[in-house]
């Protein structure tokens, strides 16, 4: 890799621990339900996902802030199902969709309570009447979100190694998250940082956002295994429904 690509990163680094085997089920049921089988992922990343619910018959349209993002997803995980775009997760184009999808704890790059007021309001615009938006966040008020921590990725490549050390700094309102990306290969070396706060949105926040743009949750869940939501769940899963 001899100049950064923070997607092919992700892909090598962060696609091995079987999300989807996780994730898969709950998100069928999903599909499942919504009226209509048009799906918008926001902040779809690497695609994983939208290729997913292609496979199973979903049209969907993904996109990403990151240019960067949208051209990796788009030559990784083509289908004749799946729109790829550039857009603001604030900002979803298209409609109306049986199913809207923010996960990843996507939710926590917004930068502040408004950003987050017109997501939802945005969403809820563009969802057929019965469907769903499903948001997946971090629990940033679980004790062990509290702790500064580091967490190190590796992964061997054909001509080296990669690896990204990742640095958790939780603030009042905030987590300063700080990645090294270091890649040694075949007669190189190359190390690059990135700096991100992850904003922290609280279970009562979400719900009280999603009131408040007119949907109706359900109860919320601490994984997508189906776990009620609890103080110490490792994630907040919303699910959301236009009634109206």
């Amino acid at each position: 890799m001899s100049a950064f690509q923070r997607a092919g990163f992700y892909e090598l680094l962060g696609n091995r621990s079987g999300r989807l085997e996780r994730e898969g089920g709950f998100l069928l049921k999903a599909l499942a339900r919504a009226p209509v089988n048009r799906v918008a992922d926001l902040a779809c990343g690497l695609g994983l996902h939208a290729l997913f619910l292609a496979e199973h018959g979903a049209e969907v349209f993904a996109s990403d802030l990151s240019e960067e993002m949208i051209r990796h997803a788009g030559e990784r995980r083509p289908h004749t199902k799946i729109t790829y775009a550039v857009a603001d997760m604030r900002q979803p184009q298209g409609g109306p969709y049986g199913l809207a999808l923010c996960l990843g704890n996507s939710l926590s790059l917004l930068p502040n309570h408004e950003a987050l007021r017109r997501f939802f309001a945005a969403v809820a615009a563009v969802l057929a009447p019965g469907g769903l938006l499903i948001t997946q966040t971090l629990n940033y008020d679980a004790p062990a979100m509290k702790r500064p921590r580091i967490r190190v990725e590796r992964e061997s490549v054909e001509d080296g190694d990669i690896a990204a050390v990742k640095r958790f700094l939780p603030g009042h309102d905030g987590t300063l998250l700080s990645i090294t990306y270091f890649a040694a290969t075949t007669g190189a070396f190359m190390e690059n940082t990135e700096t991100v706060l992850l904003k922290h949105w609280s279970a009562e926040t979400l719900l009280a956002e999603a009131r408040e743009a007119r949907l109706t949750p359900e109860p919320l869940l601490g994984g997508f295994d189906g776990t009620p939501f609890r103080e110490n769940s490792p994630d907040i899963l919303l699910s959301a429904q236009k009634t109206s």
